[in-house]
């Protein structure tokens, strides 16, 4: 039974990750996390992982992490604090490559991106710096699977979660027009990359476009009426520039890019695929109708 570590794993994607790994039990996990102390990471010790201390801004926890081990996942941030987002996160995921390499792990599964900047004309860093961190591990050599994750489904609960617009009804506010917009749940993350890792011949060198369902925003709040009624769901038809003028955080003008790269976007995901690395991979149907509680919550907020 090999070692696989799970860089950054007290935060999604790497927390749903490693417990993934954890039920599987086909690997000793080791969770590498900038807090051993806090509740996500007593829970993976609970579960069976060893937890290691890791930072980024210290190059000695993530040797200390990835020493003995054969396998790696890991997700980069995009802290939009920052002075350079961009540049940033490029320097973590060089530094996670360079000791990966080092370490001579066999096969690296990470959350890559697309070059959207280079391919478009306008910006997306949480893309362009994952697509970059890409790209620099094939020209070190590194053995590595890319996904690319989609809409959440789970985004519904919070940052996308529908707007009361009178009683009983709500509106979306994602700007996605008419394009069908791909999704998938977060929970099902973890037992795709279970797949990969374990499957390494069959997956290294390959990008796993993930998703679970390809729909308009029109056909998610159909969805969402049909399995919370009275409550009746619309999509707002927002704008772009609405958009990002409403969306008052430093990442506005970065998220309303990104609904814009999807909808120009012509490269398309293979939902067969999704389900061949996790045939119980649940439809966007599927997912409302098990967390109907946690939707109503959030939309009484």
């Amino acid at each position: 039974m090999g070692r696989v570590v799970v860089l950054g794993a007290e935060e999604e994607p790497g927390y749903g990750v490693a417990l993934a790994l954890l039920r599987d039990g086909g690997f000793h996990v080791s969770t590498a996390v900038s807090d051993p102390g806090s509740p996500p990471a007593q829970k993976l010790e609970s579960a069976g992982a060893q937890v290691l201390p890791f930072h980024l801004d210290s190059t000695t926890g993530l040797q200390g992490a990835l020493s003995g081990a054969q396998k790696c996942f890991f997700a980069t941030k995009t802290d939009f604090t920052k002075p350079d987002p961009l540049q940033s996160e490029i320097s973590h995921g060089y530094l996670i490559a360079d000791a990966c390499k080092q370490h001579g792990i066999g096969h690296v599964v990470f959350e890559g991106g697309q070059h959207v900047q280079r391919r478009f004309g306008f910006p997306v860093r949480s893309m362009d710096a994952k697509a970059c961190i890409g790209d620099y591990m094939a020209e070190i050599g590194l053995r590595k699977t890319q996904i690319l994750i989609p809409f959440l489904f789970e985004s519904f609960l919070t940052t996308f979660s529908p707007k009361p617009a009178g009683p009983n009804f709500y509106k979306i506010d994602i700007p996605m027009g008419e394009t069908p917009m791909d999704s998938i749940s977060l929970s099902d993350v973890g037992p795709v990359v279970t797949t990969i890792l374990k499957n390494s011949q069959k997956w290294a060198g390959k990008s796993c476009l993930l998703s679970a369902d390809r729909l308009t925003v029109t056909e998610y709040a159909e969805m969402l009426t049909n399995h919370l009624a009275p409550r009746v769901f619309q999509d707002s038809r927002i704008s772009l520039k609405m958009f990002v003028e409403s969306y008052k955080v430093e990442a506005g003008q970065d998220i309303g890019n990104m609904f814009e790269f999807w909808r120009k976007d012509t490269q398309r995901r293979n939902a067969a695929e999704m389900f061949e690395l996790f045939s119980d991979t649940k439809k966007f149907s599927h997912w409302v109708s098990a967390n109907r509680d946690s939707i109503v919550n959030a939309l009484e907020k």
